[in-house]
C-alpha cells in the first residue's frame, strides 16, 4: 500500500469517526432532551388550558360542539360551517371515552389532551424516530416536534397535528418498511387515507408517498444515470410493470377521494362560499420564506450568502426578469381573503398590512426580493442534496431499505409540485398550510456542514452543531409566540372572552 492509498484510507477512518461522532451526540441529545421538552410542553398545556383560554378559542367554536355531538350520540348531526371531514372528531370522541374513565378534567381539556399526546410523544417516537435511525445526521426528532408552526396547537383542539402525524407516518412506513415491503406499502396508504379524514388536502402528499416508494425500487432495479429523461423513461415503465404492488394501494385513495369529490361537489365539506379553490400563486412564496425562515440555521452561512451574491451579480439580466416575474405576481395573483383583513387574532394579519403590503416599496421593491432569496436557497440547497448516480454502472444497493433518505430529481420535482398543489389554491394566507411542506422537505436534507460565519475547518463536521442550533432557534420562537399568546390580550366587540394572537 503506497502513501496515497494510506493518505486516503486514513481520510476515510477519519470521516467515519466524525460522522459516527455525530450520530452518536444526536442520540444522547434527543434522549436528555425529550423528557424535559415534555415537561416544558407540559406546564404550557397546564397554563393555557386552565388560565390563558380555558373557553373554546377561535376554530374551536366549531370543533368542539361537533365532537361533543359524537360524545352524545348524535352521529347524524354536522355543523355545515365545518371545512374537514370528521377525523379529528372521532379521534376526539376515542379520547374522551378512554380520559373519562379516570379524570376528572373538563371535556375542552380531555379534547385538547388528544393533541398533546399526538404532539408530544406519537410525533417523535412512533412517526419521526424510525426515520431518525434510517438518517441520525439529517434532523432530530426532537427538533421537528418543536417546529413553531405545529406546537401552537398542542394546545389546543385543531385538525392540524393528527393530519401531520398520519400523512408523515405513510412516509416512514414508505422508507422504512418495518412489516416487510407488502404489508408496509398497504400500511402507508391506509395512514394517508386517515390523514385525508382529518384535511382533504393530505391527497396531494399520499401522491408524493407513492412517488417516492416508487422510485426508491425503480432507480435500483432500472439503474438510474445522470440523465434526467432516461430515469424519468424508467421510472414510468416500473411504475406500469409492478402497478398491482407498488400503485394499487394508493390508487384506492385516489379513487374514494374522487367518488368523494364527484359526491360532494366540492373539495369543502361545508362553508364552501368562504373556502373557494383559486390560483394564488404568492401563497407558494408566501410558504417558502416561511421554510426559509424558519429552517436559517440548518442552511445559512457565509459560503451560501456569497453564492446568492455571486450568482444575482453575474447574471444581472436573468435576477432582473424573476424579480419582474415576481412583481407580476404580487400584483396579478394575491388573493386577499377577507378573513386575512378581519382576524387581527393571526400572525398573518400583521405581517400582510406592516409589511408585506405596507406601501408601494414595501409591496414591489422589497418582497420580491425577499421572495427571490428565499426560492433561490429553497432550491438550492435541495439541488446539492439530491441523489447522485454513476453515468454508466449500477448502484451497488440492491434493497430500498438500505439507500440514504434522499431525493432524486423526480421526487424532487413532485415535492416540489405537491407544495404547489397545496398551497396555490387556497385563498386564505394561513402559516399552518405549510407544515406540511416544511416536513417532507425537511426529513430528505442534511444541514450543510458549514460554519455559519467564517469558512474555516471545512474538513471539519458541524451537522450536530447545526441540529442544534436549529433545536434552539424553534424553542425561542415558540418561547416568544408563548409569551405574546399569554400576555398579549385585547377584547373584541360581543366576545365575552379575551382573544389573543396565534399562526
Amino acid at each position: 500500500m503506497d502513501s496515497e492509498e494510506k493518505k486516503e484510507l486514513s481520510i476515510e477512518e477519519k470521516l467515519e469517526r466524525e460522522i459516527l461522532h455525530e450520530v452518536e451526540v444526536g442520540f444522547l441529545a434527543n434522549i436528555v432532551s425529550w423528557p424535559l421538552l415534555v415537561i416544558g410542553f407540559l406546564l404550557c398545556f397546564w397554563k393555557v388550558t386552565t388560565s390563558v383560554v380555558p373557553q373554546q378559542f377561535i376554530d374551536e367554536i366549531f370543533h368542539v360542539p361537533q365532537t361533543i355531538r359524537y360524545i352524545k350520540g348524535e352521529w347524524g348531526e354536522w355543523d355545515p360551517k365545518i371545512t374537514t371531514p370528521p377525523g379529528l372528531y372521532v379521534l376526539g370522541w376515542v379520547n374522551y371515552h378512554i380520559c373519562r374513565s379516570f379524570s376528572s378534567w373538563t371535556t375542552l381539556t380531555i379534547l385538547r389532551l388528544t393533541n398533546f399526546i399526538g404532539g408530544v410523544v406519537i410525533f417523535p417516537i412512533v412517526v419521526l424516530r424510525p426515520l431518525f435511525l434510517f438518517n441520525a445526521i439529517g434532523f432530530w426528532p426532537v427538533s421537528l416536534m418543536c417546529f413553531p408552526l405545529l406546537v401552537t396547537y398542542f394546545y389546543l383542539y385543531y385538525t392540524d397535528v393528527w393530519s401531520s402525524i398520519f400523512i408523515i407516518e405513510s412516509l416512514t412506513l414508505a422508507i422504512t418498511l418495518p412489516f416487510g415491503e407488502k404489508v408496509s406499502i398497504w400500511l402507508s396508504a391506509l395512514c394517508g387515507l386517515i390523514s385525508c379524514l382529518f384535511r382533504q388536502t393530505n391527497i396531494v402528499w399520499t401522491l408524493f408517498v407513492m412517488v417516492v416508494v416508487i422510485e426508491r425500487r425503480a432507480l435500483i432495479q432500472r439503474d438510474f444515470n445522470t440523465v434526467h429523461l432516461n430515469n424519468y423513461l424508467k421510472f414510468i415503465i416500473h411504475t406500469l410493470e409492478n402497478f398491482n404492488q407498488l400503485v394499487l394501494p394508493y390508487c384506492l385513495n385516489f379513487m374514494l377521494f374522487i367518488t368523494f369529490v364527484l359526491y360532494n361537489r366540492s373539495l369543502t365539506l361545508g362553508d364552501k362560499d368562504n373556502h373557494t379553490a383559486g390560483v394564488h400563486l404568492a401563497q407558494f412564496f408566501y410558504c417558502v420564506t416561511f421554510i426559509m425562515f424558519l429552517s436559517l440555521p440548518i442552511w445559512v452561512s457565509k459560503i451560501s450568502l456569497h453564492y446568492y451574491y455571486k450568482r444575482t451579480g453575474g447574471k444581472k439580466f436573468k435576477t432582473l426578469a424573476e424579480l419582474v416575474g415576481l412583481m407580476m405576481v404580487i400584483r396579478y395573483f394575491t388573493v386577499v381573503h377577507p378573513f386575512l383583513l378581519a382576524d387581527n387574532r393571526h400572525y398573518t394579519f400583521y405581517l400582510f398590512k406592516k409589511i408585506m403590503m405596507r406601501n408601494f416599496w414595501f409591496k414591489y421593491i422589497l418582497m420580491p426580493w425577499v421572495y427571490h432569496f428565499a426560492t433561490f436557497h429553497y432550491i438550492e440547497i435541495m439541488r446539492t442534496k439530491i441523489m447522485q448516480f454513476h453515468p454508466v454502472l449500477p448502484i451497488e444497493i440492491k434493497n430500498p431499505t438500505e439507500l440514504p433518505v434522499q431525493l432524486t430529481h423526480i421526487s424532487w420535482t413532485a415535492l416540489i409540485i405537491c407544495t404547489l398543489l397545496t398551497v396555490v389554491p387556497s385563498p386564505l394566507f394561513e402559516p399552518r398550510y405549510y407544515i406540511l411542506p416544511f416536513m417532507f422537505w425537511r426529513v430528505f436534507l442534511t444541514p450543510v456542514p458549514e460554519n455559519i460565519l467564517d469558512e474555516s475547518d471545512p474538513g471539519e463536521l458541524k451537522f450536530c452543531r447545526r441540529l442544534g442550533l436549529e433545536l434552539v432557534w424553534f424553542l425561542c420562537i415558540n418561547a416568544l409566540t408563548m409569551l405574546i399568546f399569554c400576555f398579549r390580550s385585547f377584547a373584541w366587540d360581543g366576545e365575552a372572552y379575551l382573544q389573543r394572537i396565534i399562526w
